[in-house]
């Protein structure tokens, strides 16, 4: 299926055709989904698959078409990614012909989180029902991914292929946002984050998606593991999604990929044999990124260097100014835990306490992290070391100098967005769950 190049080309075309026909059509992105439910079960059930890697090529491209579906309004609801990808893996599972080998402390990551489920009332089934799905599915889904991949054997070039069922359908994304993109000629940009720029959904969804594709393809030109076995295509496609990533004027997205690639590829540096080519390659990639920052503030007539702190106000005063709201709901998040150390207040809970604990209204946390201690408490504090330690642990007992680039650079994708869009996407979850593979040359 990806042996030539030819077959590259009739899959972004695809894509391209997706992108625009949902445009067109949004309401086929209900049916859409279903496809993909239907022919990843098929496929999954009945191909061999002695690897084990179909389950995860259809869970990684659910991972990048979730925000898509949102974005056309699709009837599914609204946690189908993550039970998605939970339901790809389960039958990844029932395929092995051997006991699945369950990793204690993931499981046991989940399992702390289950007692306050009593804590939530029962008055009425279906807002019981929504409050435990909205705010475990993301840990059952990383439960369940990390589960899967535990000691998984993984080449680079299965890495590549599944990387590449991620990148198609965030393409179809960015067709479906140039479509919709207003007349700049006309437009009035300003230094906050607009639905209006990102395909008329939450920039901040669409921005972590974005960045998460960015940081797939820097990975592949640092590594010459080209997604689209073409350096030029694999830099296109580059150069698109940082453009529309920064348009959204939502940074989180954007920063956790430089952050996580960053990190990702300094280790890289200090610890690999050919530093003066990965030095080009680096010089390379930044070249790509002030191209495109410079071509963005031309669009934006600089607004976006005053969204960046770039301009105007210190990028301090700036990032405090912004981060005030956030700031106010993890301090709350604190109190909430405080005064309910020992049980926490239930899933779901704390979004209305918030109010009562000065916030003025209901709010939904935005970090997975005081969430988990507001929510559920000493349980959740124990929770939250186990998936904050296994990331190091897991970086420690890597034994190749690639093993430890994938673990750190996906290892702070997952973990970085947690703290800005707790985990309302599938993708955390997702690839949280690739610091558990061997990975092989």
């Amino acid at each position: 299926m990806f042996n030539t190049k030819n077959n590259y080309v009739l899959f972004i075309l695809f894509h391209v055709f997706i992108g625009s026909i949902l445009w067109i059509l949004p309401s086929l992105s209900t049916l859409f989904g279903l496809l993909i439910i239907l022919v990843g079960g098929y496929r999954i059930l009945n191909k061999p698959d002695s690897k084990g890697l179909l389950p995860i090529f259809f869970s990684a491209y659910i991972v990048g078409i979730e925000v898509l579906l949102r974005m056309t309004n699709s009837l599914l609801f609204w946690e189908f990614g993550k039970y998605a990808v939970i339901f790809f893996l389960l039958l990844g599972i029932l395929r092995k012909n051997h006991l699945v080998n369950l990793y204690p402390p993931i499981v046991l990551y989940f399992l702390f989180l289950l007692p306050s489920i009593c804590l939530v009332p029962l008055d009425l089934f279906n807002l019981w029902r929504q409050s435990v799905a909205f705010n475990l599915s993301g840990p059952a889904c990383l439960m369940v991914s990390s589960i899967y991949f535990y000691n998984l054997e993984i080449s680079m070039d299965d890495v590549k292929k599944m990387l590449l069922f991620a990148i198609l359908p965030i393409f179809s994304m960015a067709i479906f946002i140039i479509l919709e993109m207003p007349n700049f000629a006309s437009y009035h940009f300003m230094p906050f984050s607009d639905p209006t720029t990102s395909g008329g959904y939450g920039p901040n969804q669409v921005s972590t998606i974005f960045g998460f594709g960015v940081a797939i393809l820097a990975y592949s030109q640092i590594m010459k593991n080209y997604i689209f076995r073409s350096r030029t295509i694999d830099i296109l496609f580059l150069t698109i999604f940082i453009g529309l990533g920064l348009i959204t004027f939502s940074r989180g997205g954007m920063i956790s990929a430089i952050i996580a690639f960053s990190l990702a590829v300094s280790y890289y540096f200090f610890h690999g044999q050919r530093k003066m080519q990965l030095y080009f390659k680096g010089v390379g990639l930044l070249v790509v990124v002030l191209v495109t920052w410079f071509y963005i503030v031309n669009i934006t007539e600089g607004v976006i260097s005053q969204r960046y702190g770039l301009t105007g106000e210190t990028y301090g005063e700036k990032l405090i100014l912004d981060m005030t709201g956030r700031v106010l709901i993890y301090g709350i998040d604190l109190n909430i835990f405080y005064d309910n150390f020992f049980t926490g207040v239930g899933p779901g809970q704390a979004n209305s306490l918030r109010e009562l604990y000065g916030y003025g209204k209901t709010v939904a946390a935005h970090t997975e992290y005081s969430r988990m201690l507001a929510e559920h408490g000493i349980l959740g504090l124990f929770s939250l070391t186990v998936l904050l330690f296994l990331p190091i642990l897991r970086f420690l007992s890597a034994q190749s100098l690639r093993s430890k680039f994938i673990i750190i650079l996906f290892g702070f994708l997952a973990l970085l967005p947690m703290g800005h869009s707790a985990m309302r996407l599938a993708m955390s979850p997702f690839i949280y769950g690739l610091l558990f593979p061997k990975y092989t040359d």
